[in-house]
């Protein structure tokens, strides 16, 4: 930290040039000194040259008026044809800074510098003036750096949806991770969806893509009601009804696979109650047709409900004993005008409530009602040539299968992460998708399950809005290639909400997810909201190296050692073992342009293997502040006995650090450290 008189030959108004310098939005953001004469010019040369990007300057007035803090961000540099005084800038020896805080009214130190007009750390009176300012600006500078740094990366990762920090042990690397994904999934408020469903309806043209679906759909559902006449359900016969046969063109297979495109409906073979097994050759009954043992009685008994179904007997009270969603997929199939095409029953409170409206005392069926007649009103109100499916669509922009939160008018959404960490037999399987043995009372049987990727690409997929991060600890302790198998491609290609590029972005897993008598389901797709930070320890050299398609599909980052963190006790040490890794370290943060140390083999790069700061830290619980250095001294001997020198032993066994007097003398100066 440095200390400046910025005003012009001592004329005062420190406050004026500052302002007009640092605070006015078309500041200059520019510090420096006038040309001098006498013998004061070599003293200030002298130090002008030592001040580095990244140190902090500590503006003051007089003796110990300060103004504020700004960051050096550029090189020295000369203005030749400055030639005076100037409101906004007079500097002939110039360098860039960033404003870091702006004392208004100024402060008063109890100590005073001398005359000069750049006084370093150790001049007179300058350490009490530095400290006090620091201990004002610490959290509040560390809190701004730390966003700084995250910033980039988050920028970095929001457009290649995955990156890898990697740098030697003791960086942060899994906090930084952390940091980056709660900074991303932490609450946003978005518009009042009120007001964004208004806009669509006010501004709605469909494209040809929406044409040809309503067409689609318009198509289907006539060749069901076709095919399934209303008064003829009553006589359904079995084989026309079960999913599991050969016969692809029962009612059950129409209702869940043929008319996918008309709404929001997640198809199993068992909400129909009855359906055919083919591995043990024989019609399987659940729910109300369970205790019926003849396979055709249950059939009448089913066809029954259908019949009271599509005549509508709920609005006499009738409750069916059947599943919900299969209830309301089979009314929209029937009443496409009168039933809205989402057949989920938290879904249809959950846009209810983005709608405003109030669901309690409402069952399923009178909320899929409810919400047909709001879409029918705005429709009418705007005169909007759009179809309840294409409505559907954008209300499944928001997290309906989610927690819908609200504050005053806004809708608070959020995001989720989650941290995994990679080992040498991690597979695929653990990953991805895999199979998983179950015990019944009637033994064991095998499941197909998603693993934790795509457990989180569902979500993410659910819900659009949110941000979903996994953080991969340790990533290239896996073999990549073998565990993220298909999804090599996914990673490039991936899912767009917008777009619903579902043909682009599929892939085809090894595992099929479809139980008895369903359609096949390999599908998998990682969607645009689902970012990957994967941490990796460059100097663990017990595995392998990153494969090229890997490498091209994320973005490296380099997580260096910082000397800020780093308890003062501890400091010196810290400075003498980055020495024996980086040509030159004084301590002076970390330089732009690293040069090897004589005393590291040539086959390594300092970035790869430097013992990182958290070796270093020694910080007081839930803070940013150092631990007093009574309470430090333990910690810190153990962290150098029990850490830091036999990391540095393995070092020299390996040959990572060669033999010189330089690590010689480290390594006999630390054995004979004590705090």
């Amino acid at each position: 930290m440095w200390i400046m008189k910025i005003t012009p030959g001592g004329s005062g108004n420190t406050k004026k040039y500052f302002e007009n310098l640092f605070v006015n939005q078309d500041g200059k953001k520019l510090i420096g000194y006038t040309k001098e004469e006498g013998d004061k010019i070599e003293e200030f040369s002298n130090l002008w040259k030592r001040i580095k990007i990244g140190d902090l300057v500590v503006v003051i007035e007089g003796f110990n008026r300060i103004f504020g803090v700004v960051e050096i961000t550029s090189n020295h540099f000369d203005d030749v044809n400055k030639e005076g005084d100037s409101e906004s800038d007079w500097f002939y020896h110039r360098r860039k800074a960033a404003l870091v805080k702006y004392f208004n009214p100024h402060i008063t130190a109890k100590s005073n510098t001398n005359r000069n007009t750049i006084i370093e750390y150790s001049g007179e009176g300058a350490r009490d003036i530095c400290d006090m300012v620091w201990n004002k600006i610490k959290d509040e500078y560390w809190k701004e750096k730390e966003f700084k740094n995250m910033k980039d990366k988050i920028e970095l990762l929001e457009y290649k949806k995955q990156i890898i920090l990697q740098g030697p042990p003791g960086t942060g690397k899994t906090r930084l991770a952390k940091l980056i994904a709660e900074e991303m999934t932490k609450a946003n408020k978005l518009a009042s969806p009120i007001d964004v469903i208004n806009n669509h309806f006010k501004t709605y043209k469909p494209d040809e893509s929406r044409i040809a679906l309503r067409e689609k759909i318009n198509g289907l559902v006539s060749s069901f009601q076709e095919k399934f006449k209303k008064e003829d359900l009553k006589n359904l016969p079995l084989e026309n009804y079960a999913l599991g046969t050969d016969d692809k063109d029962g009612f059950c297979y129409w209702q869940e696979y043929i008319l996918t495109a008309t709404g929001k409906y997640n198809g199993q073979a068992d909400k129909g109650k009855i359906y055919w097994k083919s591995d043990e050759q024989k019609y399987v009954k659940s729910g109300f047709l369970k205790s019926i043992e003849d396979d055709n009685e249950a059939m009448k008994k089913m066809a029954e409900l259908l019949d009271n179904i599509v005549n509508e007997r709920h609005i006499q009270g009738v409750d069916y004993p059947i599943g919900k969603g299969f209830v309301l997929k089979i009314l929209n199939t029937y009443f496409p005008d009168k039933y809205f095409p989402i057949n989920n029953e938290k879904c249809l409170t959950n846009a209810l409530k983005l709608l405003g409206e109030d669901t309690a005392g409402l069952n399923y069926i009178q909320k899929n009602i409810k919400l047909q007649e709001l879409f029918l009103e705005k429709k009418a109100k705007y005169n909007t040539d759009i179809t309840n499916n294409e409505f559907m669509y954008l209300l499944f922009t928001y997290d309906l299968n989610g927690v819908i939160k609200f504050e005053k008018s806004e809708l608070i959404v959020e995001g989720k992460y989650k941290i995994v960490q990679f080992h040498p037999s991690y597979s695929y399987e653990d990953f991805v998708r895999g199979i998983s043995a179950k015990t019944t009372n009637k033994g064991i049987y095998y499941t197909v399950e998603d693993r934790i990727l795509i457990q989180m690409a569902e979500e993410a997929y659910k819900n659009p809005n949110g941000k979903y991060i996994l953080i991969i600890d340790e990533i290239n302790r896996a073999n990549l290639p073998s565990v993220l198998g298909e999804l090599i491609y996914a990673l490039e290609y991936r899912y767009n909400h917008k777009k619903e590029n579902n043909k682009d972005a599929a892939v085809e897993s090894l595992y099929d997810k479809a139980k008895d008598g369903e359609e096949p389901d390999r599908v998998l797709l990682l969607p645009d909201n689902l970012y990957i930070i994967g941490t990796m320890n460059t100097a663990d050299r017990s595995v392998g190296h990153i494969d090229y398609a890997i490498k091209r599909r994320f973005a490296f980052v380099d997580v260096l050692p910082e000397i800020e963190p780093v308890h003062p006790l501890i400091t010196e040490t810290f400075i003498k073992i980055s020495s024996l890794f980086v040509k030159g370290f004084d301590g002076a943060g970390i330089p732009h342009i690293i040069e090897k140390s004589e005393s590291l083999a040539s086959d390594f790069r300092p970035e790869d293997i430097w013992i990182g700061h958290s070796y270093f830290i020694c910080k007081k619980e839930n803070s940013n502040d150092n631990e007093d250095d009574t309470i430090a001294k333990p910690i810190l001997n153990m962290k150098l006995k029990y850490e830091i020198i036999p990391l540095l032993k393995e070092y020299i066994k390996d040959g990572i650090l060669n033999e010189t007097d330089q690590v010689k003398n480290v390594m006999n100066e630390l054995i004979s450290t004590n705090f």
